[in-house]
């Protein structure tokens, strides 16, 4: 069903698995993400859009394959958006573990905006792969 080694895409829809699997974890874990907040939003809208976004991808992804320039875009793009999205989660759990014992907040704060920053440059990967090989079809018509 998923040979990512063809189908690198396939990863993004194993994460998003992942992550779905997760969010089973935080009542087991005692954690508690209804009173937490990342710029006013509550935490909870934030685990759920992470799944979410990479299962959108995927089908993005499944809507354009025809269309893909590259292999090794894809690969670089799920690779970054992949990687992002596992290191942006845990540096979201570190944030709010209550046992820690220093104040990292503006730490944390500055690692966020370099990740964000990574998966969105990252993402600019997929349109441009899609818009070559576009062009590069139309052209060999």
């Amino acid at each position: 069903m998923l040979n990512i080694k063809e189908k690198p895409h396939g990863l993004l829809l194993l994460t998003a698995i992942v992550f779905l699997l997760a969010l089973v974890l935080p009542p087991l874990a005692q954690i508690d993400f209804q009173d937490k907040t990342i710029f006013s939003v509550t935490l909870i809208i934030f685990v759920w859009i992470i799944p979410l976004l990479l299962i959108s991808f995927w089908l993005l992804y499944l809507l354009t394959k025809k269309f893909l320039y590259s292999t090794t875009v894809t690969w670089i793009h799920v690779l970054l958006t992949v990687s992002a999205t596992i290191l942006i989660v845990i540096v979201m759990y570190i944030g709010i573990n209550p046992t820690a014992s220093i104040d990292r907040q503006e730490l944390i704060g500055n690692i966020m905006q370099m990740l964000f920053i990574v998966f969105v440059l990252g993402q600019i990967l997929f349109p441009a792969n899609v818009l070559i090989g576009f062009l590069q079809k139309a052209k060999n018509k």
